[in-house]
């Protein structure tokens, strides 16, 4: 008897074959799930990274805006100079006593300087009396200079200029220009007929605000820059020796004072503003030593008191030390008796530039304060 076809006697084969077919079904697919696991823990590896550098670049950038504000930085000065050594050539000019103060340098880098004397009869109660004499002497400085190519900065003396904080009742911007004059007037005595005013507004309490005034005499200003004109410059920058000083000295609190031979300079800075500026003419002849200590000692004192009886609220901190500068104010003796007479510690002299070893800086510390205002 023929045997028939039995088409369940095929059924193992086939479901083997199905198995087969269904285990790389599975295996396919758990292969595309781990490609698509692994392509998804990459692309979130590469965003957290993304992240993380933008969050240290933020943490950086933050830091960057805060290290200037470190207290003690004016006495790194070497960080200073690397970031802001190269630049044009500056020349700094600066009339101290009856010499004339000349100090070349490359950016915040000094290269020379030099100090001439001139004729006592140039200058008459510490102001320029012969504007032609005093051209004359600037000029033969700068024998031998092309002025043309440099920046040149020039100081005046203080003499009878006056800066303040004054409080006034809040207003407008735009009135300002008209409410500032008139309170300085009455709180200071002084009109915009005989003086530059120059003010900034430094923040309010309430319904007042404080207000920076500068007061310079108009005619002292055009005598000094008629002495320039005669001697061919036409400098890119002026400023008076005070806040050059303040500038140079380059800390948030302080008490300055700048000895030469017939005048002194005093500088109270608060906050890195210089709340109180005071020039004091000595005489027309060469001070002694041991007059300059007990003048400037005096002065300070009366500066002090000063300052503490316009701000009675506010006094000056008895820990704010003493800067001294200028060729009648330098040397150890000199700061250890000024220390002694004001009760007030004397620090060393530390302005954030380069200049070399031999380099006279309590002398032109006014030349320093004019290079750091345009480097």
């Amino acid at each position: 008897m023929e045997e028939q076809n039995n088409p369940t006697a095929e059924d193992p084969k086939a479901a083997t074959r199905a198995e087969r077919k269904a285990a790389r079904e599975e295996l396919r697919r758990a292969k595309s799930e781990e490609k698509a696991r692994l392509r998804e823990e990459k692309s979130r590896a590469k965003e957290e990274k993304k992240a993380a550098k933008a969050e240290e670049k933020k943490a950086a950038k933050a830091e960057g805006k805060k290290a200037p504000k470190e207290p003690k930085a004016p006495k790194e000065p070497k960080a200073k100079k690397a970031s802001r050594g190269k630049g044009e050539r500056i020349i700094s000019i600066s009339i101290e006593g009856t010499d004339l103060r000349v100090v070349y340098s490359t950016g915040l880098s000094i290269e020379s300087w030099d100090s001439v004397a001139f004729d006592p009869q140039v200058l008459k109660v510490g102001q320029i009396a012969d504007p032609d004499g005093l051209g004359e002497v600037i000029r033969s400085a700068m024998e031998g200079r092309d002025v043309q190519k440099c920046s040149v900065v020039c100081a005046m003396p203080g003499l009878r200029s006056v800066s303040r904080v004054i409080t006034i009742p809040k207003v407008g911007k735009k009135e300002l220009a008209t409410v500032v004059p008139r309170e300085v007037n009455k709180l200071m005595t002084i009109s915009e007929e005989d003086n530059y005013l120059q003010y900034q507004e430094l923040g309010s309490e309430g319904d007042q605000m404080h207000i920076f005034v500068l007061a310079i005499p108009k005619a002292p200003l055009q005598t000094f820059m008629d002495a320039l004109k005669l001697a061919g410059l036409a400098p890119s920058a002026l400023d008076l020796k005070p806040l050059a000083l303040a500038r140079a000295v380059n800390q948030k609190d302080a008490i300055i004072a700048d000895g030469e031979s017939n005048s002194m300079e005093l500088v109270i800075v608060v906050d890195d503003v210089p709340v109180l500026i005071r020039s004091v003419f000595l005489g027309e002849g060469v001070v002694t030593q041991d007059y300059a200590v007990g003048r400037i000692s005096d002065e300070l004192g009366r500066t002090i008191l000063t300052y503490n009886e316009i701000n009675k609220d506010h006094p000056l901190d008895p820990e704010i030390p003493i800067y001294l500068c200028g060729a009648s104010a330098g040397g150890v003796p000199f700061a250890l008796n000024v220390a002694a007479l004001t009760g007030r510690t004397v620090q060393p002299l530390e302005p954030p530039l380069d200049y070399p070893d031999g380099f006279p800086v309590a002398d032109f510390m006014v030349n320093v304060g004019l290079i750091l205002k345009v480097a």
